[in-house]
């Protein structure tokens, strides 16, 4: 550090010097942090003091050489009135003037991250001359000990999860655990991420914590929400003066646990499934053979009601290649299944939102008429018609009714476009309200083309999630969700980096939170879309 001085007069100064650490029980207690360099003056009798602080348990205390005294008494207390002198000490008189004109000793045992008042008085014969006037210096904390391991697991209750660390703890007064829905602080990532939410924990022999419900929905990864936390921890030596932290260096990510179905009445099946619209068919993937490994995957998991996107009504039937999807569900031994509707809205609107339910099930009971558009919402997007599918249900084993909405959102990787999708999915939740006057359970089954990590503020699953929607991705078990939901046809397919999937197809829920499992089905080459599909087992009230 640069030397300061003062204007006018000799100087005393106090430099600190880190010395091995203190023993690692010797805590600081928790307290704001100060700055550790603080300078006063002052002039007694020919002698002024000025202290800077770089270390952390000695200190070094210099002064202005005098010929003519005999030596000098140097005191350091831990108060101003020096009622607690921690060291007295008394230094000859060098017989040259030093280099610069300075003289120094040195006071050690100090505390880390601590004020002290250091002091000088000259000797000359038998006298001692006053004192000078205090001056306080501040010690710097010692960095804490390392973290050599971090980890982290779903809590063991709903809506909490568990962080762990490894570390001797010595120099550690607390933990600082930083949370966000974003990567945040990498080479290619922001320095803060969305959501930002920093979490304070004592340290000492801690090696652990359970974020509560309370916790995690502060820090926007609450119970249904579905989400993911990034995080990075800090351990913190705290002193009244300093303080230094050693971060981990890695950015380590979290689950929240889920919970089963908080209903009691029939469990069904639901499921979201992009079929890859024929007309832009993959090299290597036709409509003609992919409508088979659909209907197989269909028929292997057997959901009540799937909402289905990228589905044209001429890939139902025989008219886009191959014997159509609906004859080969029946070749599967599933012709049970059956489209809400299966002709197009209008001529110039998007024609692959669709609601295939298995009649075996359900029973549709709204009245979606084939002839003229039904069943629909009509949701915000510039220079396009465009919807979201309806319709209403009859579980055939208990009567309970509910309604499922399919979507597919605008696609686009970008803020607004994502701000684009919030408003399609604010639509989606007041439409099905308005036609939902007796509130009975909602499924909402969707490509929407957004995800936690995506450009924007993850739009539509957070107007959802703040109209009171339940992601089943929250659920009692949860399989293959660190795979993203969109394959590409890539193989082999590979979990993701951040330890959870890019999850662009969701089921939620309304009026019927929690579910028992939630899948996302993997098939690998040769694959039936270039998504896959997913599925949630969830109670009816």
């Amino acid at each position: 550090m640069r030397r300061i001085a003062l204007a006018m007069g000799p100087v005393i100064a106090l430099v600190a010097a880190t010395v091995p650490a203190i023993p690692a029980h010797s805590q600081i207690p928790a307290r704001s942090a100060l700055p550790a360099t603080h300078v006063t003056h002052a002039r007694t009798a020919g002698l002024a003091t000025a202290t800077r602080a770089v270390g952390a348990t000695y200190v070094s205390v210099s002064w202005n050489w005098i010929k003519a005294a005999r030596g000098y008494q140097v005191q350091v207390a831990r108060h101003q009135d020096f009622s607690d002198v921690v060291s007295t000490r008394t230094a000859r008189n060098a017989s040259h003037r030093p280099t610069g004109g300075r003289q120094a000793t040195t006071v050690g045992n100090l505390r880390d991250g601590s004020y002290y008042w250091a002091r000088v008085r000259k000797l000359t014969g038998t006298h001692a001359g006053t004192w000078s006037a205090p001056t306080r210096v501040a010690t710097r904390a010692h960095v804490p000990d390392p973290l050599t391991v971090v980890k982290a697991v779903a809590g063991p209750s709903p809506g909490e999860t568990t962080i762990k660390w490894a570390t001797r703890g010595g120099y550690t007064d607390l933990y600082r655990i930083t949370t966000a829905l974003t990567a945040f602080g990498t080479r290619s990532t922001p320095k803060v991420g969305r959501h930002s939410t920093t979490f304070t924990v004592r340290g000492g022999f801690l090696r652990h914590v359970t974020l509560t419900p309370q916790q995690t929905a502060a820090a926007g990864a609450g119970l249904g929400t579905g989400r993911h936390l990034f995080f990075r921890i800090n351990a913190v030596r705290q002193g009244v003066a300093d303080s230094q932290a050693r971060r981990y260096p890695y950015l380590m990510h979290t689950a929240i646990r889920g919970q089963g179905s908080t209903m009691s009445g029939t469990q069904l099946r639901y499921a979201a499934y992009n079929l890859h619209v024929q007309a832009k068919d993959a090299p290597g993937h036709p409509w003609r053979d992919r409508q088979h490994l659909i209907a197989r995957s269909i028929a292997r998991f057997h959901p009540a009601v799937l909402g289905a996107q990228e589905l044209m009504p001429a890939m139902w039937t025989d008219k886009d290649g191959g014997v159509g999807l609906w004859a080969a569900l029946k070749q599967t031994g599933v012709g049970s299944y059956r489209l809400a509707r299966d002709t197009p809205y209008w001529p110039e609107s998007g024609q692959d939102t669709r609601i295939l339910y298995d009649a075996t099930q359900v029973q549709m009971t709204s009245a979606c008429a084939t002839d003229v558009p039904s069943c629909y919402i009509t949701l915000p997007d510039p220079g396009h018609k465009h919807v979201a599918a309806y319709a209403r249900f009859r579980d055939l084993a208990s009567g309970q009714e509910f309604w499922f909405v399919s979507a597919h959102l605008t696609a686009g990787n970008d803020a607004k476009t994502d701000a684009l999708r919030a408003r399609q999915a604010e639509a989606i939740d007041a439409g099905i309200r308005a036609v939902n006057r007796q509130n009975l359970p909602v499924v909402f089954a969707a490509d929407s083309n957004s995800a936690q990590t995506s450009k924007g503020a993850e739009g539509p699953h957070s107007a959802l999630v703040r109209a009171g929607w339940y992601d089943t991705i929250a659920a009692r078990t949860a399989v293959h969700t660190g795979f993203n939901s969109v394959n590409r046809y890539s193989s082999p397919e590979r979990p993701s980096n951040w330890g959870f999937g890019a999850m662009y197809d969701v089921i939620m829920t309304l009026n019927m939170p929690g579910a028992d499992r939630f899948e996302q089905v993997l098939t690998g080459a040769p694959w039936p879309s270039d998504h896959n599909m997913i599925y949630a087992d969830v109670r009816l009230p």
